[in-house]
């Protein structure tokens, strides 16, 4: 695969347009980079069959090429289709579109780990400094007062991060998660510290 040439499809399809009124421009672009970019080191801590690799990237770079087009999975699958024939065989296409509308599909009980690493490596995004990132934004889109996001964090951060992490599919992928958990926490609690005009030393 010529991920140079998907790279400028998926630029073209995603990094303009805003998928969530709360968030960056293009921001479903750079989540499925980061996605892409870290799979195969998720992969490589689950298994050593690199078998799926390309495939695995390519589903991630496009995973939510159809955000704001609900069902998202349907929908880009759809896109995939369309704006990837001539880039990847028919074989691959189809593949790739089956990894995209199954990664929201969490819970299945199946063997097949293409698609939970796919499913983990696009929720593992989200948390640590993604989530201060995307917390930020959220605050910022609708004029939360720092105390606001802090109360969030206080009140429903650790009840959302259980629920998230039950999601998982992998040990690895709950190990990985919790380090990220535990930085946000860190972090928020740091935040509540200094915003309360305390020093940390």
């Amino acid at each position: 695969m010529n991920f140079s040439h998907l790279d400028d499809i998926a630029k073209k399809l995603m990094l303009g347009r805003r998928s969530h009124v709360e968030r960056d421009i293009g921001h479903v672009y750079h989540h499925g980079k980061r996605v892409m970019n870290s799979i195969v080191e998720l992969r490589s801590r689950i298994t050593d069959d690199a078998s799926h690799d390309e495939l695995l990237k390519a589903a991630a770079l496009f995973h939510d090429c159809g955000k704001g087009i609900e069902p998202h999975d349907v929908s880009g699958s759809a896109l995939i289709g369309e704006f990837l024939s001539g880039e990847l065989s028919s074989d691959e296409i189809q593949e790739v579109q089956r990894l995209v509308r199954h990664h929201d599909k969490r819970g299945c009980a199946d063997d097949d780990i293409w698609r939970k690493l796919l499913q983990d490596a696009d929720m593992l995004d989200h948390f640590g400094t993604m989530d201060v990132w995307l917390n930020f934004l959220y605050a910022a889109y609708y004029n939360e007062p720092l105390e606001e996001a802090m109360q969030y964090m206080r009140e429903e951060y650790p009840s959302d991060c259980i629920g998230y992490r039950k999601l998982l599919n992998f040990d690895e992928s709950k190990r990985i998660f919790d380090e990220k958990a535990a930085f946000t926490r860190s972090f928020y609690e740091r935040l509540a510290k200094e915003s309360a005009g305390e020093y940390m030393i």
